[in-house]
């Protein structure tokens, strides 16, 4: 690893800095290609930042992503240091794995980068973080990317115990990768991330296949809405809760086709997260709009996790919980801070934003899969995702409260519920007495104050 002046008019020609975010340089070995997702090939990194240059040499670097990879000139990358490395700062990870996400069906391209915003506010234990970059691969320019956080077993990323511990994604057949596990109850697929491969043997295989199948089976029993007999014996439900909601408020249309969940091996109850992946998300997808619409009814063939989230919404429990969560973000100002990040988040991509449009086009299509409402300008697309933000978490308040009031209805109720005679109003705050009118519930049933 070498640190250089970047005083020294030599190197000062050779690595400028583009705009006012840093500008990273990668060359490849006897500048090839990068042509695999599997495969490194060696490179050397150098990132202009100021008055300071960091060249780090015996780097490695491959294609990451499915679509974004097989269907984009401009391509994402997973790179890896010889020596840990403290890319965004003393308070993130320091390791040697990164991603360099390019983003590139995002016009905005910063709804990874407000994810991590939505992450922090809702109180989530790890969300990749970002920073943005000026790319030059092999001494082409390449756009604007963002260095992000790998989702991996690691200190100030995901933090259980890296031998042993769980990290898990929820595939599909286009995502899974080995080994991975497909549960028989619902036909989920599901990748093993961690243990890596070298520690991952028969009798922990064995653990987390037999975990699964006790998760899915309190799911489909009729004592699911049993808290120690049902789901809930399973998952740590203020991580799920907060995850859950918020994937709904992210509008990704591949928030229930890439799931991450973990745990410690000895540990009985799994912990959700991160929210990733989002250049999609925010109704960014001509597959179908979730402008007004809930993740978990999307009725998609490969999105196999709606099965259990549909079945969990019977539960009143659960359809409480995410009404209280969810209002109580709003009260705590989620519009207005969201909106507020996009704000931040434009003027720290404002210049190299236009950099990357001399290269991309700004209007034109990048994917069939993006939503095909195109600009000319970049704050066209700003619009639109404050717009997202503005119609959507009203929506979805009022789509929890609908869903809360015919939560249980018809359910098989567990020998340990009690009606408590409590009425709640549509937004699941309970109330002591019925003054408007309007829809109540009670017991689970609607009352009609007229």
């Amino acid at each position: 690893m070498l640190f250089i002046a970047a005083a020294s008019p030599a190197l000062a020609q050779q690595y400028q800095q583009l705009t006012d975010v840093p500008t990273v340089y990668i060359e490849t070995e006897n500048g090839q290609n990068i042509t695999s997702k599997e495969e490194y090939i060696m490179c050397t990194f150098t990132m202009v930042d100021g008055d300071n240059t960091l060249r780090l040499e015996n780097t490695q670097i491959r294609g990451r992503g499915n679509s974004s990879w097989w269907n984009s000139d401009k391509k994402p990358y997973r790179v890896k240091f010889d020596t840990k490395q403290t890319l965004l700062g003393e308070d993130f990870a320091k390791a040697k794995s990164w991603t360099l996400l390019a983003n590139h069906g995002d016009k905005t391209m910063i709804r990874n980068a407000l994810t991590y915003q939505l992450g922090r506010f809702i109180g989530m234990k790890f969300c990749p973080a970002a920073k943005f970059i000026d790319l030059y691969l092999n001494g082409i320019y390449r756009g604007t990317y963002q260095i992000s956080d790998q989702v991996q077993v690691h200190k100030k990323r995901v933090e259980v115990d890296e031998d042993n511990g769980w990290l898990l994604e929820v595939a599909n057949e286009n995502s899974r990768e080995e080994p991975y596990i497909t549960s028989t109850r619902y036909g989920i697929m599901y990748n093993i991330k961690n243990p890596d491969d070298e520690l991952l043997t028969m009798d922990k295989r064995i653990a987390i296949g037999q975990w699964l199948e006790a998760f899915e089976k309190a799911v489909a029993s009729d004592d699911y809405r049993d808290p120690e007999k049902g789901y809930r014996a399973y998952i740590d439900e203020t991580d799920f809760i907060n995850w859950y909601v918020g994937a709904e408020l992210t509008g990704n249309i591949d928030a229930l086709y890439s799931i991450y969940m973990y745990k410690e091996a000895d540990e009985q109850k799994m912990h959700f997260g991160p929210l990733w992946d989002l250049d999609l998300g925010y109704d960014n997808s001509s597959e179908k709009s979730l402008l007004r619409q809930m993740e978990a009814y999307l009725g998609l063939w490969n999105r196999p996790f709606e099965k259990i989230l549909q079945r969990l919404w019977q539960d009143p429990w659960f359809a409480q919980a995410c009404n209280d969560r969810l209002n109580a973000l709003v009260e705590a100002g989620l519009q207005q801070h969201l909106i507020a990040s996009i704000d931040s988040l434009r003027g720290a991509i404002w210049q190299p934003q236009a950099q990357n449009f001399k290269v991309w086009p700004i209007n034109q299509q990048v994917y069939s899969w993006e939503k095909h409402s195109y600009h000319n300008t970049y704050d066209g697309y700003i619009n639109d995702l404050k717009a997202f933000i503005n119609t959507h978490i009203p929506y979805l308040q009022e789509a929890f409260a609908q869903k809360l009031a015919t939560s249980g209805i018809g359910a098989t109720k567990t020998s340990n519920e009690r009606p408590d005679g409590a009425i709640y109003d549509l937004q699941g705050r309970r109330i002591n007495k019925i003054n408007n009118k309007g829809i109540y519930i009670q017991n689970r049933q609607k009352i009609a104050k007229q």
